[in-house]
């Protein structure tokens, strides 16, 4: 199944517990004020690579490697392509799943899509609702403080215990022709970022 995806990232600590693979997807029908990555908006933007193409990716990835997050972009309009390149990671190695969403799970389940149920079904956390600049409280795992940590399985129920409630952080990652931010930051270091003459 093809997925359009906006980047991926190996090693990233800032978006959940462990060592995790970051995915962004591409393509956002909400584009909420303020948010952090505008260019994962649009639908025809990043780039496409099939389901089975990511799982062997993710799984070439250093053993450690206990987790997996999921962003964008809007995960749940590639959901049925994001389910199965999961269940293609879990076949080989248990591993965990955070996924963010601008919806709430229950306009999620309201909406009673199938391939919606089989992406829940593939994760361990949730954390869903639209970025509201204005709550950007710089708290850590949220842009927002209306946006919710909902553990849908016992693997992270901890973790989402505790979402909310430290300072965020970024981490920088270099490449070849470019860095990548990623976490997310609260407005104050969001504004240094922006300042660096790079």
């Amino acid at each position: 199944m093809k997925l359009r995806l906006h980047g991926t990232q190996a090693q990233v600590t800032a978006l959940g517990p462990g060592r995790r693979y970051a995915v962004w997807v591409q393509g956002c029908l909400r584009r909420c004020p303020g948010c952090i990555s505008p260019n994962t908006w649009d639908l025809d933007g990043g780039y496409e690579r099939d389901s089975a193409w990511l799982a062997e990716e993710i799984l070439r990835q250093d053993p450690e490697c206990s987790g997996i997050t999921i962003s964008g972009g809007e995960p749940f309009l590639q959901a049925q392509a994001l389910a199965d390149m999961i269940r293609r990671v879990r076949k080989v190695r248990e591993i965990g799943v955070i996924l963010y969403t601008g919806n709430t799970l229950e306009e999620i389940q309201k909406r009673g899509d199938g391939a919606d149920q089989e992406l829940l079904e593939q994760c361990d956390l949730l954390v869903d609702g639209a970025y509201v600049e204005a709550l950007n409280d710089g708290k850590n795992l949220r842009g927002s403080s209306n946006q919710r940590a909902i553990a849908l399985t016992e693997r992270y129920r901890k973790e989402a215990e505790e979402y909310g409630t430290k300072e965020a952080y970024v981490e920088f990652f270099v490449h070849e022709n470019m860095m990548r931010m990623v976490g997310i930051p609260s407005k104050e270091m969001l504004r240094k970022v922006q300042q660096i003459q790079w």
